[in-house]
């Protein structure tokens, strides 16, 4: 089971910087969110992760294919409602219900992100979609379905059974000052997942 982290757009450029280069040998790929940064600001990111180290084939950019192909990165991630496909790109859509992951397969996604799958304070208010549809959509599509909203170490096993290629996590790394002893929380439980 893959974890995939995904930035928050809240850190200021030197702490997000600094945060992706600590847990670079945590997590299995990164989607860098960051709406709010202009694209001078990630091509930036992503050269100075790029120069110190990072492994930048676990880079997936955020909605804007053009920094993508400016920077190297093969990966992106396409933002729920977007009806684009990417014929140069590896790319996943964010989806929020099976008709939107047929969809997404339909049109030629690598993968697809399904959420908010538990209760999380980054959509407070909005109940959870829980498992069911995401378990329906791991049954019927042939790509890797990644499940992401609230989601604890003990969610793991049954997420796993359930046929969850992995999960995206934001809260749980960038709002958090230990982000490595929590990622080792989840890399545990995944390793127990595997062996029993």
């Amino acid at each position: 089971m893959k974890i995939i982290a995904v930035t928050d757009d809240k850190m200021e450029h030197r702490q997000l910087l600094d945060t992706l280069l600590a847990i670079d040998s945590s997590i299995d790929a990164v989607i860098l969110r960051e709406k709010s940064k202009t694209d001078a600001e990630v091509i930036l990111l992503i050269h100075q992760l790029s120069e110190a180290g990072f492994d930048t084939t676990k880079i997936i950019v955020h909605a804007r294919a053009h920094i993508a192909a400016m920077t190297g990165i093969t990966k992106v991630q396409l933002p729920g409602g977007n009806s684009a496909s990417l014929a140069t790109s590896t790319f996943g859509r964010s989806v929020h219900s099976f008709d939107e992951a047929q969809a997404a397969y339909q049109a030629g996604a690598d993968w697809v992100l399904y959420g908010h799958v538990f209760t999380t304070s980054s959509k407070e208010g909005v109940p959870p979609r829980g498992t069911e549809e995401l378990f329906r959509i791991t049954a019927s599509l042939p790509i890797p379905v990644y499940a992401i909203g609230g989601i604890q170490p003990q969610h793991l096993p049954a997420l796993q059974l359930g046929g969850v290629a992995g999960i995206a996590l934001m809260s749980s790394i960038f709002s958090n000052n230990q982000p490595i002893a929590t990622l080792s929380a989840y890399r545990e439980m995944i390793s127990c997942v595997a062996t029993s």
